[in-house]
């Protein structure tokens, strides 16, 4: 992994992934053990379920694999391998008590050094001895983590490759519940969410209900498009915005964000208006030259200019159910970001 990020140069630090046994709750276990409700356990899951509700708020991880080790004499054969699988997973992301045997010296990892203000820290599972499960209990655990953590700042939680452990199955619920949790308090825990996916049918629909910016990039299959519809507020109904994401160039994007604030072309008279009287909401055409207010039709025809019939002024307003097509990049970022193509520059 430390090969991977070292072409980003000195200032990218590669640490393992450990976590401390106090950082371990209830909530932990059972995420790193893929239990999402009681009735769905097995037996021994059941059994682990037992202790956490008897430890309850005196729940400490060595007490809880101390009254588990008791438990475990009555096990069958069947369900010790399958308490013992789920177990080596979570004990192998426990921090050592002792130094490895390898060169390199062990520091421990402490909370302050994971998250900081200012700082960008990755959690990268790409690892093929991680199934899904495995990789959405992770994330779980340091989602968690992070939203304890104490930056004295404000927080982005960032979600890349979101279709990867974000599928309906069961094995990412647990994640995705918490994403939902976190989405709907981010405002009181003065965080922010980014969902990032390159597959949208894949993602749950209610994380797609719930974003209030939506960027689309160029993509060109019809179903991806009728799916997204049915969770934007944006009206589609009289456009061709598919022929417009279709055709967006590199570094191009389409946007929704029915709060944003954008500039707008809005007529000042619509060319079809075949009066001009004001009523309380705005013009109308019920008669000739006639007003409906106490202060007479001077003011109203004296306000009115035939050569402004049909014309469109500047103005800013909210995108509602609009939507904007943006710049959001450079065709070559900072990062070198070309891509490889097939056929040489001639």
């Amino acid at each position: 992994m430390k090969k991977v990020y070292e072409p980003l140069g000195k200032k990218v630090v590669v640490e393992p992934l450990y976590f401390k046994r106090k950082e371990l709750d209830a909530h932990a276990v059972l995420s790193m053990m893929a239990i999402s409700s009681s009735e769905s356990a097995p037996l021994y899951m059941q059994i682990i379920l037992s202790i956490l509700r008897q430890l309850g708020e005196t729940y400490d991880f060595q007490t809880f694999m101390s009254l588990l080790e008791k438990e475990k004499t009555k096990f069958n054969p069947a369900q010790l391998s399958g308490l013992e699988q789920r177990m080596s997973l979570l004990m192998s992301f426990l921090e050592p008590n002792t130094p490895s045997k390898s060169k390199a010296p062990f520091k421990k990892i402490s909370q302050q050094n994971r998250f900081a203000a200012g700082q960008l820290t990755i959690i990268d599972l790409s690892d093929p001895f991680l199934d899904e499960g495995a990789a959405c209990g992770l994330f779980d655990i340091m989602i968690r983590l992070f939203v304890r953590a104490e930056v004295n700042t404000g927080k982005v939680l960032v979600v890349d490759e979101a279709h990867k452990y974000l599928s309906p199955g069961k094995a990412s619920s647990g994640l995705t519940k918490t994403l939902l949790r976190l989405i709907r308090q981010q405002r009181h825990l003065s965080m922010r969410i980014l969902i990032s996916t390159q597959e949208p049918t894949v993602v749950p629909p209610v994380l797609l209900d719930l974003c209030s910016v939506t960027i689309l990039h160029r993509f060109t299959s019809p179903s991806w498009w009728a799916h997204l519809i049915q969770h934007v507020s944006a009206d589609f109904s009289k456009s061709d915005a598919f022929d417009h994401v279709v055709r967006l160039q590199t570094g191009h994007a389409l946007v929704l964000a029915p709060a944003g604030l954008g500039v707008f072309d809005d007529e000042i008279f619509p060319a079809d208006s075949a009066s001009w009287n004001k009523t309380d909401g705005g013009w109308d055409d019920t008669g000739a030259g006639k007003d409906n207010t106490d202060e007479g039709s001077g003011a109203t025809e004296a306000a009115r200019d035939d050569t402004d019939v049909g014309r469109t002024v500047k103005t800013v307003g909210h995108i509602g159910r609009r939507y904007l097509i943006m710049k959001t990049r450079r065709r070559v970022t900072t990062d070198g970001g070309a891509s490889i193509l097939a056929v040489g520059d001639a």
